[in-house]
């Protein structure tokens, strides 16, 4: 059975003795008839959570438990010791959203209003799995291509509930409560402005949002989009004007994304499933000093990690370059 652990040396958490997704041989060699997500092969997925219909009875867009879930929601949390070592029980939740009735339909290829409704989607599932106060976190993430690890080429996602913070996130937090506690001032709203006067490695912005190159980009062509108004949680962006800015500059960014790449993750950092950084003994609300935000990860071979360690990346070009070919590209 499937554990969490804690690596007491990074304090990064991980999963162990997870056998893997079931359908992993199948999907690889799938073809439109036999994939999984495919209209007609509704039987070979988990009873539905959610599905959006047309007028004609057509579904739009499933989700569904996985069927072979890292993160399981009928477990406690079983927080016990080994010696100096922690671990618990993989208690969660791991859901699969289709996002598109097309087998071939990339997120490039999607309409604005197909788009906008899995924003909302994901919006949704969030929101609904943050009523579990077991879950700490909740991930959306999507992995487009076999670099990414997708092994299924149908476009979907997965929102992972966990009882423990991702790695990254923990970092996101410190740095931003940091910056907050020196000047009062929220770091990525500090970062965004400072992009904008700059202009060396914004990609595209509209009103409301802003995606740029990160300075110290991990991957070539690496992409990541803010609000530009201060907002901690990706969930709560309630107003349809905005996430109709959202969508607009997204499918914009991939547009132009998968020109230069056929590989690549998503995922969105959002707020903790807690209100305040309880963990450090802190009562500063973490809407003060948090900022929202969705990360696109070029995955393909210029980039790499030295030596296999995951904290050092090396990579082929500058973001300032990667922002030039990005805005260079006709979409």
């Amino acid at each position: 059975m499937a554990e969490i652990r804690r690596d007491p040396i990074s304090g990064k958490w991980l999963v162990t003795g997870y056998s893997g997704t079931k359908s992993s041989s199948v999907a690889k060699n799938s073809s439109v008839g036999e994939c999984p997500f495919c209209p007609g092969n509704e039987h070979l997925t988990p009873k539905i959570i959610r599905e959006i219909k047309d007028k004609d009875g057509a579904w739009l867009m499933r989700c569904f438990p996985a069927s072979n879930p890292v993160f399981i929601d009928q477990l406690d949390e079983g927080k016990r010791a080994e010696g100096l070592y922690d671990k618990m029980n993989n208690v969660g939740a791991h859901e699969i959203i289709v996002e598109n009735n097309s087998h071939t339909k990339s997120m490039s290829s999607f309409t604005e209003d197909e788009l906008f409704l899995l924003l909302e989607t994901y919006m949704e599932r969030i929101l609904d799995l943050k009523r579990n106060k077991r879950f700490k976190y909740i991930q959306m993430f999507k992995n487009h291509g076999e670099p990414s690890g997708s092994y299924i080429f149908h476009p979907h996602s997965h929102i992972l509930a966990t009882p423990v913070l991702p790695q990254r996130i923990e970092v996101e937090l410190e740095n931003s409560k940091r910056h907050y506690l020196q000047k009062e001032r929220c770091l990525f709203c500090d970062i965004i402005a400072q992009e904008i006067r700059q202009n060396k490695r914004v990609v595209s912005m509209n009103t409301n949002f802003i995606a740029l190159c990160p300075f110290a980009s991990r991957f070539p062509y690496e992409v990541a989009i803010f609000p530009r108004f201060h907002k901690e949680s990706f969930e709560e962006l309630g107003d349809a004007g905005v996430k109709r800015d959202l969508t607009s500059l997204m499918l914009d960014i991939m547009k132009r994304l998968e020109k230069l790449t056929n590989a690549y993750s998503l995922v969105i950092h959002t707020s903790p499933n807690y209100a305040r950084d309880a963990l450090r003994g802190d009562d500063v609300p973490i809407s003060d000093y948090f900022h929202w935000h969705i990360e696109i990860l070029p995955r393909d071979s210029r980039s790499s990690r030295y030596k296999q360690e995951d904290q050092f990346y090396v990579v082929s070009i500058t973001p300032e370059e990667a922002a030039a070919s990005l805005k260079a590209q006709k979409v």
